[in-house]
């Protein structure tokens, strides 16, 4: 993928596995970035099966982060479902590998991992999740 100069809109890239099954974001709906002034970290990613949205701050550069029931917030709707961190277990562990500067926001780049679970306990294993930013 390449950005070019006068692009509208964000591009990225975001794909992971849940239960086995591959989900790929469309490139336009795959962002992962941080507000440098807040350490707020946001990775967001979205097809037409799902939509992802993940939270937690303490962001500055690249390192490694955990979400669960204590701290974080961490959403995968699949297919009309929505699993998160709900008890003790559960968790997204996120490693940023790159963080660049653009503008007010720093473009991240990483993997993560996990489980969560829906509202009647079924539980999903998120693995090989990746993501890239190329512009916001």
């Amino acid at each position: 993928m390449s950005s070019r100069k006068g692009d509208p809109g964000s591009k990225g890239a975001l794909r992971f596995q849940a239960n086995g099954q591959l989900y790929t974001a469309d490139s336009t709906h795959a962002r992962g970035y941080a507000v440098k002034q807040t350490s707020l970290a946001c990775i967001n990613g979205a097809n037409n099966e799902m939509v992802i949205g993940i939270e937690w701050t303490g962001v500055k550069g690249p390192g490694v982060f955990s979400i669960d029931t204590r701290g974080g917030k961490a959403e995968f709707s699949i297919n009309h479902k929505s699993y998160f961190p709900q008890q003790a277990g559960d968790y997204l562990k996120i490693t940023i590998r790159e963080a660049k500067q653009q503008g007010a926001f720093l473009l991240l780049n990483g993997t993560f991992e996990g489980q969560l679970q829906d509202r009647n306990g079924n539980k999903l294993k998120i693995t090989a999740g990746s993501f890239e930013t190329i512009s916001l």
